[in-house]
C-alpha cells in the first residue's frame, strides 16, 4: 500500500470519526432537550412498561377488553383487578391498552425497566387480532406511530424514523384493498367438502346473497354481522401470520428475562357465530384456539383456553365481534387464569 492510499484511509477514517461523533453530540442534545416533548406527544407505551413498578411480580397485557364493562354491571372491575383479587399472594400490574394486539405486547414487555420484580406476564390472545380486518385496521397507524419510540435505538434514531413517517398511513381506499387481499389469504380447509376455501369467497357469497347458512333471510344487519364473524375467524391459523410472529417473539423475550408466559385465548360469542354462521365457522374457532394452546405449551408457555368460557348473554355489543363482556363473562376469565397460575408449580 502506497503512502497516498495510506493517506486517504486515514482521512476517510477520521471523517468517519468525526460523523459519529456529531450523531453522538446530536442524540445527547436531543435526549436531554425536545426528546421528552416528543416522547409524551407521540408515545404512551413507555408509561405501560413503567407501570411494573416494585412489588409488581405479575403483569397483565390486554386490549379494551380488559377494563370495558356493561352499564348493568354492579363489579365494574377490570379482568387483571379480578385476577389481582384471586391472587392475594401476587401483584397483578395492568399493562393494557385499547386496540393492543401481541406486536404492541412484545414492545411493551421489552422496555419493562430491567431492575423490576416481574415473574410473570400474562399476555392476552385475541384470535379477531389474527384477521386481516384487525391487521389493516384503521388504529394500527396510530399504534405503529408509538413503537417507533419503543424501538432500542438512539434516540435521534427515533425522531428521524418519526419525521420520515416509517409506519403504515393508508388511505381508506389502499387499507380497504389491503384487508380484501388479505380475506383472500385467509384459506382454510374442512374435514368435509365446503364450497368456499376462503374467507373473500365466504364473505361475499353471504353478503350478496343474504342467506345464512341455514337458508333463512334475516335482516340486512344480521347479515352483516354474520359477514363480520367470517371476515374476522374464518381462517386456518399458522406460523406465517403476523400475530404469531409476535407471540413466539414474546416467548423469546420471556424467557430471556426469566418470566413466566401465561398466554389467555380470549372468549368469543361462539353463540352468536353458531346462530349466525353454523357449526363450520365454529370448528375452524376452535381448531384454531387448540392450534395456538398445542404450540406454545410444548415451548413451556401456560395457556388457558377461555375461547368457549362465556355465553352470549354476556356479551355486551351485538352488532359487531369484539371481546367486551359484563361481569360474569368477565369474572370467568379472571377465575380461569388465576386458577392456572395457582395451580402451576413454575409460578412462585
Amino acid at each position: 500500500m502506497t503512502d497516498n492510499e495510506k493517506h486517504t484511509i486515514r482521512k476517510l477514517f477520521l471523517k468517519l470519526l468525526m460523523a459519529v461523533g456529531m450523531l453522538v453530540v446530536l442524540d445527547v442534545i436531543y435526549y436531554f432537550t425536545l426528546y421528552p416533548k416528543d416522547r409524551a406527544e407521540n408515545c404512551t407505551l413507555l408509561e405501560i412498561s413503567e407501570r411494573a413498578r416494585e412489588g409488581v411480580d405479575i403483569v397483565y397485557l390486554g386490549e379494551s377488553s380488559n377494563h370495558t364493562y356493561s352499564d348493568d354491571d354492579t363489579d365494574k372491575r377490570f379482568i387483571c383487578e379480578m385476577i389481582d383479587d384471586l391472587l392475594p399472594e401476587h401483584h397483578v400490574g395492568n399493562l393494557a391498552k385499547d386496540a393492543c394486539h401481541a406486536g404492541v405486547y412484545y414492545d411493551i414487555l421489552n422496555n419493562i425497566p430491567r431492575q423490576s420484580e416481574v415473574k410473570t406476564a400474562i399476555v392476552t390472545v385475541n384470535l379477531r387480532s389474527c384477521s386481516a380486518e384487525w391487521i389493516y385496521s384503521s388504529l394500527e397507524t396510530p399504534l405503529r406511530k408509538e413503537q417507533l419510540f419503543m424501538k432500542k435505538i438512539p434516540s435521534f434514531g427515533q425522531r428521524m424514523l418519526l419525521a420520515f413517517k416509517a409506519y403504515p398511513i393508508w388511505t381508506d381506499e389502499q387499507r380497504s384493498a389491503l384487508a380484501r387481499r388479505g380475506f383472500k389469504r385467509q384459506t382454510f380447509t374442512l374435514p368435509h367438502p365446503f364450497p368456499y376455501h376462503n374467507a373473500d369467497e365466504w364473505d361475499r357469497a353471504v353478503g350478496q346473497s343474504g342467506i345464512l347458512y341455514n337458508g333463512t333471510y334475516p335482516s340486512y344487519d344480521t347479515i352483516e354481522t354474520a359477514c363480520h364473524h367470517i371476515k374476522h375467524f374464518a381462517t386456518e391459523l399458522d406460523a406465517t401470520n403476523p400475530r404469531i410472529k409476535d407471540l413466539d417473539k414474546i416467548v423469546r423475550l420471556c424467557k430471556r428475562r426469566g418470566w413466566q408466559p401465561v398466554f389467555h385465548i380470549l372468549p368469543e360469542n361462539v353463540d352468536q357465530i353458531d346462530s349466525l354462521c353454523g357449526p363450520d365457522l365454529i370448528w375452524l374457532l376452535e381448531r384454531n384456539a387448540q392450534w395456538v394452546t398445542d404450540r406454545y405449551e410444548a415451548r413451556g408457555v401456560i395457556v388457558v383456553n377461555n375461547l368457549n368460557e362465556v355465553r352470549d348473554c354476556d356479551f355486551r355489543d351485538r352488532d359487531f365481534p369484539t371481546e367486551h363482556y359484563k361481569q360474569t363473562g368477565r369474572l370467568a376469565i379472571a377465575k380461569n387464569v388465576a386458577t392456572a397460575i395457582s395451580g402451576d408449580s413454575r409460578i412462585r
